[in-house]
């Protein structure tokens, strides 16, 4: 038995009570600060930070163009089609390792001129975006905007000095994490900082705001959700549960996620309580032991990975490790990889977290078929060796079979 599930949640059980505590604080919070560097902004998450960002430029330019990668979180591309006219949306190539764009798309001739470049950061680690470096120098009006929720190391704040403007989310799974809420940040070297710090500012406290009662609700919501996540017994105790009953459990884990996603694709535009900032603030300060505990144990799953398991079904991966709580695989049979794990009661999941573009374009097909091939199987964080020992080999015995 492997008493993990397709995540976790970041964060000690006292850290869970300090959240709440936060709730009922007379502490003044910051939901802005500025160094030489950058501008970080605090919101309710960070979907409302890109909505609104990406609302302040198309409101200067209604006929607002972009380049972007095709691969987002539902939400963000859910705002880009809705801010921006599809013959607008240009879309990076990727290379067949899904770690590197490649190639921008040709307008008669040339590289395509755009307003905007939106890029996400994927399956724990920056893209490489060197490309985008020499098109930035052509194109130094061209505002770079990169989604980092699943990037690399966080002090580097921007994956690279070109970027205008990163997007962090500190919510229930993520690192900083703070139950909730997202960050932006700006690079003061390189963006309009004013007008766009002064836009953000002054939309978000004109938003809805969350009261001390709303926060205090949302975190009593995630209680089952951190039990269910993070306690080896409680998890151990329903996989015999499950097992016992014959309880299909990739059935299970789908609804369960489905209904309890920690966040909300709609109505995120709202001003935050101060709980919310306080914890945001707190989160920044415990972000490093996050990721020394994804290293530590990634490095160990993928040293006990054959070869050609890794390059085939975890291409992307650069520097040996990766800095998110999904363990994603991708493989040719989505199906029958759900079958083989759930018919041996280990959690398993398909990607609940990508989406691609609902408008047809060249290489959609390739991204799609990606898209459809990615499962997440057990978190690693609260693995034991002998687990994470187990699910190697599983993983290793199913590609001999069937890769």
């Amino acid at each position: 038995m492997i008493k993990a599930v397709p995540d976790y949640i970041p964060v000690q059980f006292s850290h869970f009570f300090y959240h709440f505590m936060n709730c009922f604080s007379y502490e003044t919070p910051i939901n802005s600060f500025t160094n030489h560097k950058f501008s970080r902004i605090s919101g309710y998450s960070c979907r409302s930070l890109f909505d609104t960002t990406l609302k302040y430029y198309v409101d200067r330019n209604p006929d607002l163009r972009i380049l972007t990668t095709p691969i987002h979180h539902t939400s963000f591309r859910n705002i880009i089609e809705k801010y921006v006219k599809t013959n607008n949306i240009f879309i990076l190539e990727i290379n067949d390792e899904y770690n590197k764009i490649k190639s921008i798309p040709q307008e008669n001739g040339m590289n395509v001129s755009v307003d905007l470049c939106i890029v996400t950061h994927v399956f724990g680690q920056d893209m490489d975006c060197e490309i985008l470096g020499e098109y930035n120098k052509e194109n130094p009006g061209c505002i770079m905007i990169e989604d980092r929720v699943q990037g690399g190391e966080f002090d580097k704040t921007f994956s690279y000095d070109f970027m205008d403007i990163s997007l962090y989310s500190t919510g229930m799974d993520k690192k900083p994490c703070a139950l909730g809420g997202g960050f932006l940040c700006i690079n003061n070297q390189k963006c309009e900082r004013a007008l766009l710090s002064n836009y953000l500012l002054q939309t978000i406290s004109n938003y809805p705001k969350e009261y001390f009662y709303h926060r205090l609700l949302f975190l009593f919501k995630k209680i089952p959700t951190f039990l269910l996540y993070n306690f080896r017994g409680i998890i151990g105790i329903n996989l015999t549960i499950f097992g016992y009953l014959g309880v299909n459990l990739n059935s299970f884990i789908m609804k369960y996620r489905k209904n309890n996603p920690g966040f909300s694709h709609n109505n995120y535009n709202k001003n935050p309580s101060s709980g919310t900032l306080l914890s945001i603030t707190q989160s920044l300060q415990t972000y490093s032991s996050i990721e020394n505990l994804y290293k530590k144990k990634t490095i160990k799953f993928y040293s006990l990975l054959n070869h050609k398991v890794l390059s085939e079904m975890i291409p992307w991966i650069k520097n040996g490790y990766s800095l998110t709580p999904y363990n994603t695989l991708v493989v040719k049979n989505r199906e029958k990889m759900v079958k083989y794990l759930n018919k041996i009661n280990i959690p398993v999941a398909e990607n609940p977290t990508y989406k691609i573009f609902n408008f047809e374009y060249e290489g959609s097909d390739k991204y799609k078929n990606f898209n459809d091939s990615i499962v997440y199987i057990p978190s690693l964080p609260i693995m034991n060796e002998k687990e994470i020992e187990y699910l190697a080999s599983l993983i290793n015995k199913y590609y001999a079979k069937n890769m």
